[in-house]
């Protein structure tokens, strides 16, 4: 058996829901969310890195990343036209509680506490 990158890719990285519908005015939690995936071997460095500096250098770091590992959403502009990524993004670093949230929520995804555990070895 091999890896086949076209038919396997998707369950070999890992993601995360973050949902946050009361925070933005909706009835339930799950009527807004975004699903984020684990970030590539580099970026998941600097964002330790950046983490380390303080949560000013995180934030800047997470806001520039976020982007790009948003898979998948449930916000729109309007009743037919989906917010793009970046406007996702802008959207939710725009509250401070919901800013808190996905970073948190990011934060404390198996893929990292995958990661600490073999740091600490």
């Amino acid at each position: 058996m091999a890896f086949i990158r076209e038919k396997a890719y998707q369950n070999a990285i890992q993601k995360v829901r973050i949902e946050f519908g009361t925070l933005i005015g909706e009835e339930k939690d799950e009527d807004a969310y975004v699903v984020l995936k684990e970030l590539p071997t580099l970026e998941m460095m600097q964002l330790n890195e950046a983490h380390e500096k303080g949560n000013v250098a995180l934030m800047e770091f997470f806001s520039k990343v976020l982007p790009h590992i948003i898979v998948e959403h449930n916000l729109y502009e309007t009743e037919s036209k989906k917010m793009t990524d970046q406007a996702v993004t802008n959207f939710i670093f725009e509250k401070l509680d919901l800013t808190s949230k996905v970073v948190s929520e990011y934060a404390s995804a198996a893929f990292f506490t995958r990661q600490n555990k073999t740091e600490d070895k």
